[in-house]
C-alpha cells in the first residue's frame, strides 16, 4: 500500500510541474497517470490477502506490477521532458527517432510486465473452490 501512496505523492508533485515546467500538457498526462496508478496500487493492496495465488505467483504479480508502475512513471516523465508527441496529443506527428527509440524500449518493459501482473491478479480473483 506504501507504493500506492507514494504514487499519489508523485501525482501531487507532477501537479506542481504542470504550472511550473515547460510542456504542461505532457506533465498533465504524467500527473493523471501517476494518480490513477496510485489508486490501482492502493486497491490491489487492499484486496491482496483475498487473492487465491501461490507465494510464487504473489511474488511475480507484485514484482511485475511495480516494474510496470515505475516503468510507466519513468516513461511519462521522459515523455514530458523530451516533449514526445503522442498519438492522442499530436496525431500524425512522428516522434524524433533517438527519443522514440528510448521510449519504445521503456514501453517494451512496461507492457509485458503489466499483462503478467494484471493476468495474475485476475487469476487470483477467481471464485472460491467448491467442496465436491
Amino acid at each position: 500500500m506504501r507504493q500506492g501512496f507514494l504514487f499519489l505523492l508523485f501525482a501531487l508533485v507532477f501537479g506542481l510541474a504542470i504550472a511550473t515546467l515547460p510542456h504542461p500538457s505532457r506533465w498533465l498526462a504524467a500527473h493523471l497517470t501517476a494518480f490513477l496508478t496510485g489508486l490501482i496500487l492502493v486497491v490491489m493492496a487492499l484486496a491482496w490477502n483475498e487473492f487465491r495465488l501461490t507465494d510464487r505467483q504473489r511474488t511475480v504479480a507484485y514484482a511485475t506490477g511495480l516494474i510496470a508502475a515505475y516503468g510507466g512513471l519513468v516513461g511519462n516523465v521522459f515523455g514530458a521532458i523530451a516533449n514526445l508527441p503522442g498519438p492522442a496529443s499530436n496525431p500524425g506527428v512522428a516522434p524524433p527517432m533517438p527519443q522514440a527509440a528510448l521510449f519504445y524500449a521503456i514501453l517494451a518493459i512496461i507492457l509485458p510486465s503489466l499483462f503478467v501482473s494484471f493476468g495474475l491478479v485476475l487469476y487470483g480473483m477467481r471464485g472460491a473452490t467448491t467442496g465436491r
